[in-house]
């Protein structure tokens, strides 16, 4: 199932505990859809034996989330492209987020926050 929203809010940060994160969201104070991917700039031995050594990324929930759950991700002026591995989000294969580009307050900010992310998997077109 290939899934697309319009995300109308952008969050891209490093929060207090270290951790990169970008969040889109179909609504900033009620979102019915959303997409959470984070990445922590350093783990620790316990994050590495439970395989929590990656990024982190959920779809409007908790049920569709895990880590490294993406085979890649394309960044396009307008859109980004999540490829979902298989079997890893029942039957999501594809999630499309679209936005305005003014949506993105600090396009190199937001680029290098997706990079230090999504490292090798993520291309920018």
């Amino acid at each position: 199932m290939e899934i697309e929203f319009m995300a109308k809010d952008i969050v891209c940060e490093v929060t207090e505990d270290n951790v990169y994160l970008i969040g889109f969201a179909d609504d900033k104070d009620a979102p019915n859809e959303y997409v959470i991917a984070e990445r922590a700039m350093e783990f620790d031995e316990q994050d590495i034996a439970l395989g929590m050594d990656s990024y982190y990324f959920e779809y409007s929930d908790q049920s569709n989330s895990g880590y490294g759950l993406c085979s890649k991700v394309m960044l396009y002026q307008d859109k980004i492209v999540f490829s979902i591995k298989q079997g890893r989000m029942d039957d999501i294969t594809l999630i499309t987020v679209s936005y305005n580009e003014n949506a993105v307050v600090d396009m190199k900010v937001y680029r290098k926050m997706l990079s230090d992310i999504f490292e090798d998997i993520l291309t920018i077109q």
